[in-house]
């Protein structure tokens, strides 16, 4: 792996040799990227390594066919240099065409390992269920009920013009080319996406497909691809995972019946065949096959007129996808409507009454009867000449670039300028060398401990410990460093100060990381037991700090602190580390995905130690510089500073959940703050008005963040 500094234009290479045509950008965001990108950069990072053993577990799930081709390729050039592949798949002819040799596994017990190309798939199938599949696809329905769904003019995000009728017990399948729309159009009908033209009816109603729940509301239900970012609750029971759909049916006088919950769980799993050792395990611990049983039956329970299914047997083995195709007939033998989204054209041929493909985001063509066949349904998207609807561009370029790292910084700048402005406007003495000089003393103290913040936050972490620290800082130095003091004295309270911070860093992970608290629960504990003894320490400030230490923490060049000047190079140090080093990759990294950051061989508990360290070390810094402003031992002196913090790093564009932040914009947000606190009292305003400002602030960072990143996963 090359150096950090050149880690973008490595993975530019790496994924130009997967494909010229991935249309992923190194500094694109996992996040915003569709399965299929995520799978690729999967695939990629894994052949990057060059590994002795590749183990592959379902790479072809989001794949195009193309791109499969690829990956077989790939992983020939693997063997060709003696490495060995383990292929994990429930797709029997990519096992057969990829692999040399083959081993069954059914209910965690091996059937033997046998030579790929020595078995027929038939004899493959019999080893993973254990009996004969006669027929993969259960009989197709010749006559349906009346017209349960009709769409006139449809269209939204990725797709437009879509006018068709569904009838009650009727399958339709959606086809096509990945990527041109149709899961757009799938999605948008399950109110997860947006409808921007057109209308939808059910039952002959009017139906609101504005969100998940006005969407079911009217009768559609929706069975999401990606089951495991949004079909399960992994460490919930099956229980739980079932009643969370239909909550309704379990209520007894408004209250939720555990009972019912059990015991309509129970029938589910009898009727649908789900493996499993009670209505009470996880599901995150079940097969694929019969996760996917489970989270199918629990979209079923909330009686649904139209069902909406995207991939419905992505991830499953043989078995299981003959059980799901035999409950999708037998629903719709029962009158329900369905519409299947598959990326397998065998599939959709196979289940489907009837299938409409799409192409460039429209309907190209509409299959019946005969018409319904694996070659049919590509050839038709192969031969369209649809053009895509270009009308639909507006400001995803704009969001984009807001959920990027610099967008907060500019924003937050242009912000500080815009206020300024208005100040001085108001106000002449506001530009004043004298009052910019103080503000920036200020600033510099908000910022060094806001720096620590941030290093917590990147790892998911954050600590409500930092303005008693503080101040803890102050009180000890009031007993070694004072006028007088010998050397050896002041060595020593220095010692002790930096013990003090420490210490509590120590503390505050011994109970996030080895007794598993929550960081707010801990360092919310740290928080009182630091400032109790600081005030047994000092129940009322008192001991005058070493003036001379004061003195040259005040050095100013000119107007400007040189605290300030230290601050400033620490933001841009820390700044360098976060994306320049392997240290700041890595706590980006397990603030993002700390089980991906496990696996990928990240040592989580030494980072978060780094981390509440590093926090600690930062306070006590920014209580260094806050000594010039108080001078004494002051036990309370740094306590408005906790959520102040925390307001800077937000403001600055660091992210609460982890993962993601700037020192430098950590350093903007402090410098916000410190402006909007001056210039109230320079217009004349309320103190009230200091918290207004702030708070409505803090909203606007926090709303155009999450904003934009709703805008760029959309697109």
């Amino acid at each position: 792996m090359p150096p950090v500094s050149r880690l973008a234009s490595w993975s530019r290479e790496l994924l130009a040799r997967w494909s010229d045509s991935t249309g992923i950008s190194p500094s694109d965001r996992v996040e915003t990227l569709g399965a299929e990108q995520r799978f690729i950069v999967e695939i990629v990072k894994a052949l990057a390594s060059e590994p002795q053993v590749l183990v592959l577990d379902e790479p072809t799930e989001h794949l195009a066919a193309e791109d499969v081709e690829r990956l077989f390729r790939r992983v020939r050039e693997v063997t060709a240099r003696g490495a060995a592949v383990v292929y994990i798949s429930h797709r029997i002819r990519e096992v057969q065409t990829i692999a040399d040799r083959l081993t069954v596994l059914r209910d965690g017990q091996g059937q033997g390992t046998y030579p790929a190309r020595g078995l027929s798939e038939d004899e493959i199938i019999h080893l993973i269920v254990g009996m004969d599949l006669e027929e993969e696809f259960p009989p197709k329905c010749t006559e349906f009920g009346p017209e349960v769904l009709r769409l006139e003019g449809l269209g939204g995000s990725g797709f437009s013009d879509v006018s068709l009728g569904l009838r009650r017990g009727e399958i339709l399948g959606v086809g096509g080319i990945s990527d041109n729309g149709q899961q757009d159009f799938v999605r948008a009908l399950a109110g997860l996406g947006r409808v921007s033209s057109g209308r939808a009816l059910i039952g002959g109603k009017p139906a609101d497909l504005g969100s998940p729940i006005t969407a079911m509301r009217a009768g559609l239900s929706y069975l999401p691809g990606d089951r495991h970012r949004e079909g399960i609750f992994a460490e919930l029971s099956l229980r739980e995972n079932f009643a969370s759909r239909s909550p309704l049916k379990d209520r007894i006088a408004g209250f939720a019946s555990r009972s019912s919950e059990t015991r309509r769980t129970a029938e589910a799993i009898r009727a649908y065949a789900v493996k499993t050792p009670g209505t009470e395990t996880p599901i995150g611990s079940l097969s694929g096959g019969n996760q996917q049983k489970l989270v199918l039956a629990s979209v079923v329970a909330t009686g649904p007129k139209v069902l909406v299914i995207d991939e419905p047997t992505q991830g499953v083995d043989v078995g299981a996808r003959a059980e799901i195709y035999r409950i999708l007939r037998d629903l719709a033998s029962r009158g329900t409507a369905i519409i299947v989204l598959s990326s397998d054209a065998a599939e959709i041929a196979g289940l489907c009454d009837r299938v409409v493909v799409f192409s460039r985001g429209q309907l190209v063509s509409e299959l019946a009867g005969e018409e319904v066949t694996e070659n049919g349904i590509t050839g038709a998207a192969l031969r369209s000449t649809a053009v895509r609807d270009g009308a639909e561009k507006g400001t995803a370029g704009f969001w984009k670039w807001a959920a990027g790292d610099l967008a907060p910084i500019v924003m937050v700048g242009l912000a500080i300028f815009a206020l300024g402005a208005y100040v001085s406007a108001a106000n002449g003495y506001y530009l004043t060398g004298r009052n910019i000089g103080g503000m920036l003393v200020l600033i510099s103290t908000l910022a060094l401990v806001a720096y620590g913040q941030q290093a917590l936050m990147l790892v998911g972490g954050i600590d409500l410990s930092v303005g008693p620290l503080m101040g803890l800082v102050q009180v000890v130095a009031s007993f070694f460093i004072l006028d007088g003091a010998t050397g050896g004295l002041m060595a020593l309270g220095g010692a002790a100060m930096l013990a003090a911070a420490l210490g509590v860093g120590f503390l505050n992970w011994c109970l996030v990381v080895p007794l598993r608290l929550h960081p707010m629960v801990a360092t919310l504990a740290t928080y009182m037991g630091v400032q109790a003894v600081s005030l047994i320490l000092r129940p009322a400030p008192g001991g005058m700090i070493n003036g001379d230490l004061l003195s040259l923490a005040g050095t100013r060049i000119g107007f400007v602190p040189v605290m300030f000047l230290v601050a400033a190079a620490i933001a841009v140090a820390l700044e360098w580390m976060l994306y320049r080093h392997g240290l700041g990759l890595a706590f980006r990294a397990l603030g993002s995905k700390p089980e991906v950051a496990r696996m990928a061989g990240l040592p989580p508990a030494r980072l978060r130690l780094f981390a509440y360290l590093g926090c600690s070390v930062l306070t006590l810094i920014a209580g260094v510089a806050m000594m010039e402003q108080v001078g004494i031992g002051d036990p309370r002196a740094g306590l408005n500073y906790t959520l102040a913090s925390i307001a800077a790093v937000v403001i600055g564009g660091g992210s609460l959940f982890g993962g993601r932040g700037s020192f430098v914009g950590a350093l903007f947000g402090a410098a916000f703050i410190v402006q909007i606190n001056t210039a109230t009292n320079f217009l004349g305003l309320n103190a009230a008005w200091q918290s207004y400002l702030l708070g409505g602030m803090i909203i606007l960072a926090v709303a155009v963040y999450s904003k934009s990143r709703q805008k760029v996963v959309a697109a």
